[in-house]
């Protein structure tokens, strides 16, 4: 992620932002990004990480938007399309409650058993590509 911060640092230079963003000057750190290349970042400007809002850079729309809370709620909302819009350009997240989390050795485990970790049902390619 260091380097998506170096790469978010140089786009704040240059990108347009929300009007309520204008002066602001950030310490930007990054800390994610999706499958349309939009940026993630916490502003790490106070001393305390508990307050750090998330900056995204929405590439969509080509405008860095800030969002008022931290890093876990900020992605809870977007599972619940809880956003009035979704905050980011791939909309693969926005709306998906309930999330899943697998770890690598789950994931396998269900694949090995023929089912589909995603959703469970099973695997209709179950043993046609070997283990």
């Amino acid at each position: 992620m260091a380097n998506e911060t170096e790469v978010a640092r140089e786009a704040w230079s240059w990108v347009r932002k929300a009007p309520e963003l204008a002066e602001a000057r950030p310490e930007l750190i990054a800390w994610g990004g999706d499958a349309s290349a939009d940026l993630l970042c916490w502003d790490a400007s106070d001393e305390d990480p508990g307050k750090w809002p998330v900056l995204v850079y929405n590439r969509d729309d080509g405008q860095w938007r800030r969002y008022d809370c931290g890093m876990v709620q900020f992605l809870v909302r977007v599972l619940r399309g809880d956003f009035d819009e979704c905050p980011l350009g791939d909309l693969s997240l926005w709306g998906r409650e309930p999330a899943v989390f697998l770890n690598r050795h789950e994931e396998d485990r269900m694949w090995k058993a023929g089912l589909d970790p995603w959703t469970g049902e099973p695997d209709p390619y179950a043993g046609m590509f070997g283990d």
